[in-house]
């Protein structure tokens, strides 16, 4: 595992500036949370980590290295916001996850391996192997969320960067994949930064937490101490609104 690095980075769109000279720190076998109101720039600085946004200065940096965008692996994987858009429709999860098997990985070369790593990754996120047959249209959201994770796993990334991965989900099923998170980093030692507008979700699942306003982090630091003492007024009125109960 590596440590991913943000220094420095600006995002502009036109006269826009989506995120402002921003920099943080996904420490190996950690989950950082990212919140922030939408439109702060939490889901630019996370497409500026995958390749999908272009910084105009700074860097991203995994481990030391700049970040690679292409070759057989990709070693930061993005589960999205929309479990219904990320799954192709024509495609079977068994099929969606084998596609992101990396094709040089000792133990799944074969057709029989790489179905036996599909069935894995599925038990893996509490999937019963034989849904691997399955479309994505006979899933529920929460059902295809969970998909999305294996197949971000499947790609054996340094680093998953989860995007708003809940909000899109009924509050029932929230805590169900919240809970798979927590068993993910505690079994994996799982990397990754996840980014959510709920104060409640990130208190849940991450250890560090930073929070970003106008493109700008102004408050970073172990959950506990950020959101139990906020040191940041922006931070306190976003805890003002928050829900009060923790997700079951």
């Amino acid at each position: 595992m590596s440590e991913l690095r943000f220094e420095d980075v600006t995002v502009r769109f036109g006269r826009t500036t989506a995120v402002d000279r921003v920099s943080l720190t996904v420490p190996a076998g950690t989950v950082v949370g990212l919140v922030g109101e939408s439109g702060s720039g939490k889901s630019t600085l996370a497409r500026a980590a995958v390749g999908l946004a272009h910084p105009e200065s700074g860097s991203i940096t995994l481990g030391g290295s700049p970040v690679p965008h292409r070759g057989a692996r990709r070693p930061l994987q993005m589960v999205f916001q929309d479990p219904y858009s990320s799954l192709d429709p024509r495609m079977t999860i068994g099929d969606s996850i084998a596609e992101a098997l990396p094709r040089d990985v000792d133990g799944v070369r074969g057709r029989r391996a790489r179905r036996e790593e599909v069935a894995r990754l599925l038990e893996l996120v509490h999937l019963e192997p034989h849904r691997a047959r399955d479309l994505p249209a006979r899933l529920s959201g929460g059902q295809r969320q969970r998909v999305a994770l294996a197949r971000a796993l499947a790609g054996r990334p340094d680093v998953v960067i989860a995007d708003e991965i809940t909000s899109a989900l009924d509050v029932s099923i929230q805590g169900a994949v919240l809970n798979l998170v927590r068993e993910l980093q505690a079994e994996l030692g799982l990397s990754m930064l996840f980014i959510s507008h709920n104060l409640a979700v990130v208190r849940y699942v991450a250890s560090r937490v930073a929070v970003m306003q106008g493109g700008r982090i102004v408050e970073e630091g172990p959950t506990a101490q950020v959101l139990g003492a906020p040191g940041h007024d922006y931070t306190r009125e976003l805890l003002a609104a928050a829900p009060g109960r923790k997700p079951a």
